[in-house]
């Protein structure tokens, strides 16, 4: 390493900084601390690191590192074994925190740099073997000390865990170059480049970063209501849409080439070819929002059978001929090289008309008016008859505020039914309660015996879950991996919009957005609902006597 070289230990060490503060403002505070002192390359390079990830968005690169792979190069530099290495991970819940446990304390080699290890992680996508992969990544670990180790391994196991998100970065650069928080997060969604964003900043050009197609870009969210009364004072409303029960998701088009993401900002393209296919055939240059549906004779299909497509690579002709979809279009975000993000949705609507006019390969969502809150009811009751989960309601003069979830986009969907319901294994969230045991798998009776039917991620206040974390860590029975097994011995009650058949769960259904009512501290496990009581409910959906 160059004497002028920025240790990438000074990186590591914020990140576990981090991962041990409390406040957003301390972590953002530890993330400026450590970007303030770099530029140009090594700043770029730091903060893609920082994100968690050595490359770029829009370059759609991964490490391609297994895990079994990075084991491998842990025993090698370590000297432990196989089974120890894989027997720690399990215990801690987290291969990257073992690893930074078994490392020598000290380095046997050079210092590492931020650009020694931008260098090293960008080289492995290069790599096809794992052989070589491996290889490259003893390198690096020879090299590293402990904490450096830890979040090596954490980056390449796709995932820091320090419960700092994307906009905690955001902020960071914002704070370490008195940049504007705003400036900030728009030149990020457009380059799809937090580097290039930090390095904008700190030169204070980020009014000159252009926008750029093909890359995952946050998508706006919406608010729940739960009573109609709750909007009476914005009556009438004069964008109404229905909420469709697929999966969304962000097309980008330009000439012949299409590219889908998902919420979870994954290429989902080759899952959906149909949808690609049509797209691509369609004329100009855009970026729309939209839902990817499950769609059968002119309407929206059942959800569950659009899992059916989920997840495949390379779907067979079969699979694409039994469940056919579409991409219902619903926004317009950009068309050529403009962005439209900070335009009204009166204006961005009109874009998406235009575009669906001149045969833009879409389904094209439609807008309807309520005048009041027994309109909106009507409107709804219909939503639902067309196969719909409910309503969206959204303001005229909205823009599109990317990755933010605020009050001029509503979103309103009843709960089909309650049950109650025993957990029977938990595992850690994710952002802000990533290392909280947040997520509740649950189960119903048949007979003496208990059945999985779900799984519910939300409902819970953070203090609420921390104290049943704490219950949880007592009751646990077994480990796997991330996943605690507990006794049966916590009811929880949970709502839902539907229930399908399913073979995911023994108990032979499945649950559409369960979320946690409440503790029932008042329930016993043997007083949770049945099977008979959820298949009473599923013929209830289905017409069944």
């Amino acid at each position: 390493m160059s004497a002028d070289a920025s240790p990438y230990r000074a990186l590591a060490e914020a990140l576990e900084g981090v991962a041990s503060s409390r406040g957003k403002l301390a972590k953002i505070e530890r993330l400026a601390g450590a970007l303030a002192p770099l530029e140009g390359l090594e700043l770029a390079a730091a903060a893609r690191l920082l994100s968690g990830n050595p490359y770029a968005e829009w370059e759609q690169a991964v490490t391609s590192v297994g895990w079994a792979t990075l084991a491998r190069a842990a025993a090698a530099v370590t000297g432990w074994d196989l089974e120890t290495i894989g027997s720690s991970a399990r215990a801690i819940g987290d291969l990257g925190e073992a690893i930074g446990l078994l490392v020598p304390p000290e380095p046997a080699g050079s210092t590492l740099s931020i650009l020694d290890v931008d260098a090293g992680l960008r080289s492995l996508s290069g790599s096809r073997k794992a052989a070589e992969k491996q290889a490259r990544i003893e390198e690096l670990l020879r090299r590293a000390s402990p904490v450096e180790a830890k979040y090596l391994a954490k980056t390449l196991s796709g995932g820091l865990r320090v419960g700092a998100e994307i906009t905690t970065v955001e902020e960071a650069i914002a704070a370490a170059f008195r940049a504007d928080r705003d400036a900030v997060a728009r030149a990020h969604r457009d380059s799809g480049d937090i580097g290039e964003t930090a390095a904008a900043a700190r030169e204070g050009r980020l009014d000159a970063i252009r926008f750029r197609l093909f890359h995952p870009i946050g998508f706006m969210l919406a608010s729940p209501i739960d009573d109609p009364e709750e909007i009476a004072a914005e009556l009438p409303l004069d964008a109404v849409e229905n909420k469709f029960d697929g999966i969304r998701a962000h097309a980008h088009k330009s000439g012949s080439r299409v590219a889908l993401f998902s919420r979870t900002l994954d290429d989902v393209t080759a899952q959906f070819p149909e949808i690609a296919l049509a797209l691509a055939q369609a004329p100009g240059q855009f970026l729309l929002d939209g839902e990817i549906v499950a769609w059968r004779e002119n309407r929206v299909d059942s959800f569950f059978k659009l899992q059916r497509r989920l997840g495949r690579k390379a779907p067979p002709p079969e699979l694409l001929a039994e469940i056919p979809v579409t991409f219902v279009a619903y926004d317009c975000l950009a068309t050529g090289e403009t962005p439209l993000f900070e335009r009204p949705w009166r204006e961005r609507r009109a874009e998406l008309e235009r575009i669906a006019a001149a045969g833009g390969g879409f389904v094209l969502s439609e807008v309807f008016h309520a005048a009041d809150a027994g309109s909106l009811e009507t409107l709804f009751i219909q939503a639902r008859e067309r196969g719909n989960e409910g309503l969206m309601l959204k303001r005229e003069d909205s823009p599109y505020q990317a990755g933010k979830r605020g009050r001029a986009w509503r979103k309103w969907k009843k709960a089909l039914a309650t049950l109650d319901v025993v957990v029977t294994a938990v595992e850690q969230g994710n952002g802000k309660r990533a290392g909280m045991l947040s997520d509740y798998t649950f189960a119903v009776r048949d007979g003496d015996r208990l059945v999985n039917i779900g799984k519910a991620y939300s409902g819970l206040t953070d203090e609420e879950i921390r104290t049943m974390g704490n219950r949880f860590r007592k009751i646990t029975v077994a480990r796997y991996g991330p996943v605690r097994a507990v006794a049966p011995e916590v009811v929880i009650e949970v709502a839902f919009d539907t229930i399908q058949k399913s073979t995911r769960h023994k108990s032979g259904y499945a649950l559409r957005f369960p979320r946690i009512v409440r503790i029932r501290e008042d329930k016993r496990p043997e007083e949770a609902d049945t099977v008979e009581t959820v298949e009473k409910i599923w013929k209830g959906i289905q017409g069944i006597r």
